[in-house]
């Protein structure tokens, strides 16, 4: 598997994969002119390698959203205004920013890995020590008052603060062209989105997923770190050969949020309208429920094959986030166990308040992990092993062949 494999561009509906663009969005001050209102991806070693920046035409935007039509506005909740957004994932290649054999500090530039609507990766290597690693290197165009060097540099302190094994080291950082970079470890495999793009995944498998998923989530929580952008894409499954065991890795912690500090990104709506919590959308406190709500909207997509909302347009999917009731996970799995519908319908609660922990998450998955792993060992003891010689196989069909002819005969 080729470093930093990524995700190819979809427009497929399955799993809600065309809609899985993040969203970073600020309304300008009172009665000025904006032309512009941009839709960013937070770039990631595993970054598409195709630019998700959108800009959208408005003439005018407001301190406050104007209000929704009476069919999404409900007297009970804030309003909410999303411009619409182009939901397919269009590959449009460019030029790479720093080209084979140029130098950012001391880190030679070897390969473009990929490229996000906040950044660019690169494949490079210390010049003097032969270290080979990823930069991760800002785009000029998201710099500004709203989003300075500084914060584009805090997924370094938040990195180590989780300090998992499931979040990428970041080592190194420094400024090429007068922009931030993050130098990380190198990773090896494909992201999640990428994997089930090819198809789905055991059932027992995805449940591995999400124990090892709710792991580093609940190291994060214990430091007071709420992740808010957990989806596919962000979820990078490790090369077996050369992970030494680990199994995958959470990426795109820079719009993770510090709870009792002050939020960088607090007025904006961080994170994937396919996986939001509708507290991020009302610009309620964060709290960890956000995360144990997109985890489950994960878990959808793992297990059923989709997200439990989708839509075309960004209105009607806050909508359906914010007032309607998820789908029974039954109507998709119809042998679904009772704990495991139950769980996944209580992590969608409207109100975090009423959400599982990520503590009752892991709780409830280890007791069916360790239900469904009888039946599946039954099932591969019935299979016949691959590793099994085709020389030895025509010697036991052979030896059969000849117990059949003497039966036959007596």
């Amino acid at each position: 598997m080729t470093p930093h494999a990524s995700a190819r561009a979809s427009t497929t509906r399955l799993r809600g994969r065309a809609q899985d663009l993040p969203v970073l969005r600020r309304w300008g001050p009172s009665s000025t002119q904006i032309g512009t209102v941009r839709v960013v991806q937070p770039s990631s070693l595993m970054a598409a390698p195709e630019t998700l920046t959108i800009s959208l035409a408005r003439s005018a935007c407001t301190a406050a959203p104007p209000p929704l039509p009476r069919a999404v506005a409900r007297e009970s909740e804030p309003a909410i205004a999303i411009p619409p957004v182009a939901r397919s994932r269009r590959t449009t290649r460019s030029r790479p920013e720093l080209h084979p054999g140029l130098r950012a500090g001391a880190w030679k530039v070897e390969r473009e890995l990929g490229k996000g609507g906040m950044a660019s990766v690169y494949a490079v290597v210390h010049a003097r020590f032969g270290k080979r690693a990823a930069l991760k290197l800002a785009h000029a165009s998201i710099l500004g008052p709203q989003f300075t060097p500084e914060t584009f540099l805090r997924e370094a302190r938040i990195a180590n603060l989780v300090d998992h094994p499931a979040v990428p080291d970041v080592f190194a950082t420094g400024t090429y062209d007068r922009r931030p970079y993050l130098v990380m470890e190198r990773l090896h495999g494909e992201t999640l989105g990428a994997r089930l793009d090819r198809g789905s995944l055991e059932r027992t498998d995805g449940i591995e997923i999400l124990l090892e998923l709710c792991d580093v989530l609940g190291a994060a929580h214990a430091v007071h770190v709420v992740h808010r952008d957990l989806k596919l894409d962000n979820v990078f499954l490790l090369d077996p050969v050369r992970s030494g065991g680990r199994r995958l890795q959470l990426l795109d912690w820079g719009v993770a949020a510090i709870l009792g500090e002050p939020d960088p990104l607090a007025g904006m709506v961080a994170g994937t309208l396919t996986y939001v919590a509708p507290e991020q959308v009302r610009g309620e406190p964060l709290t960890p429920a956000a995360d144990v709500y997109s985890l489950a909207v994960l878990a959808y997509q793992l297990l059923l094959g989709e997200p439990p909302f989708s839509s075309p347009e960004d209105r009607e999917l806050i909508r359906k986030h914010l007032h309607d009731a998820p789908p029974a996970p039954s109507t998709l799995w119809p042998e679904i166990p009772a704990d495991l519908e139950l769980l996944l319908l209580g992590m969608l609660a409207k109100r975090p308040e009423d959400r599982p922990t990520i503590a009752d998450t892991v709780q409830v998955l280890t007791r069916l992990r360790g239900e469904r792993a009888p039946r599946r060992a039954h099932r591969r003891a019935l299979a016949l092993p691959f590793s099994v010689p085709a020389r030895l196989l025509g010697a036991a069909f052979a030896i059969a062949a000849a117990a059949l002819s003497v039966a036959a005969a007596w």
